[in-house]
């Protein structure tokens, strides 16, 4: 049995779905949902064969094996996103006894107690567990708040000054996340020495400011530091988009999409560009990867519909359109008449 992660127990349901932050070149400055898209706060419904994870039913399958420590560790995982807190510390507590380097467990067992208002037992479990990752950021803040809750202000900062030093673009990361773009750079230009992710955080501020020349030049430092940084070739495909550079783009996103074989947004893209380029054939490859990657996606099967119609390959396009259907009765409705007029009027 595999351990469970807190955010699948959050909704109780085991559910796996990615979606990337960065947004697609032609849909960032005037964002709208896609047809026939469920609503922003639609509760997710189980998908085929998924089954319902509670604590309830860990319950049992700890009492089926009391000893199994992957058990006990889902269980106290169950009760940390139900909000029972003293509960979950049990769990973790008996997993962290039985393996003393598991830090996994220490760091669920101070999360237990911090949230317990235990303050003194979350440091000391966040201190075991950075016993075993003194280089953890993450254990290095997590101790910070504890501290901090505890009104131990100078242990407190020696521990935020750890985590500034182990992750230095923090600052910057989150005024990124919070659109303070102005802010974001300004924060990164002050990290030194600067490293691959300080380079694709400047670089993604840049662009979002829509200044992308120097947001390219940001994104080509990244990878010049980190060759494997998918993220920053997929940004860098972004800035060449907007300089009108779609060869270049079209050699970002490749990149971006052979560094993260799975992300259907850089395939997406890419048909994107493709399609700028009158490369129909290209465009309908790119699509009909996102597609398989993410089939609930009406834009990119509308898109592959489209480069498929370009080429005369009818039978195709009419396979999207009945995908399309339940996806996005609209724009399966203009496919249609697309179609049936023999791609003149293409949506």
């Amino acid at each position: 049995m595999k351990r469970l992660s807190l955010f699948l127990l959050t909704s109780a349901l085991l559910l796996s779905a990615a979606c990337k932050s960065e947004s697609r070149p032609d849909t960032a400055a005037n964002p709208a949902p896609t047809p026939g898209a469920p609503a922003p706060n639609t509760q997710p419904t189980l998908p085929p064969g998924a089954v319902e994870v509670t604590a309830d039913t860990l319950q049992k399958e700890v009492e089926q094996h009391p000893e199994d420590l992957t058990s006990r560790y889902n269980l106290g995982t169950a009760y940390l996103s139900e909000g029972k807190s003293l509960e979950a510390a049990e769990e973790f507590k008996l997993v962290a006894e039985k393996r003393p380097d598991d830090a996994d467990a220490l760091d669920k067992l101070g999360m237990a107690y911090a949230s317990a208002h235990k303050f003194d037992e979350a440091a000391d479990a966040f201190k075991r567990a950075l016993r075993l990752k003194p280089n953890s950021a993450y254990l290095h803040q997590a101790l910070a708040d504890v501290y901090e809750q505890a009104g131990r202000s100078a242990e407190a900062a020696a521990e935020r000054a750890e985590f500034q030093r182990l992750d230095p673009n923090v600052r910057a990361r989150t005024l990124l996340a919070a659109g303070k773009f102005e802010e974001a750079a300004a924060e990164a230009r002050k990290v030194s020495p600067p490293n691959a992710d300080t380079h694709y955080i400047l670089g993604s501020a840049l662009l979002n400011l829509k200044r992308p020349e120097e947001a390219l030049a940001a994104f080509q430092e990244a990878v010049k530091l980190n060759p494997k940084h998918g993220d920053a070739y997929f940004q860098m495909g972004n800035a060449y988009d907007q300089l009108n550079q779609q060869g270049e783009a079209a050699r970002a996103f490749q990149a971006a999409a052979r560094l993260n074989p799975k992300d259907a947004d850089a395939f997406y893209n890419l048909g994107n560009t493709y399609n700028k380029m009158n490369r129909p054939q290209e465009a309908a490859q790119a699509f009909a990867q996102a597609v398989r990657l993410r089939p609930s996606d009406a834009d990119a099967r509308l898109r592959l519909a489209v480069a498929q119609l370009k080429q005369g390959n009818t039978a195709a396009a009419r396979a999207q359109q009945e995908a399309l259907k339940k996806l996005a009765p609209e724009a399966a409705k203009q496919l249609e008449q697309a179609i049936n007029q023999g791609g003149q009027k293409l949506p």
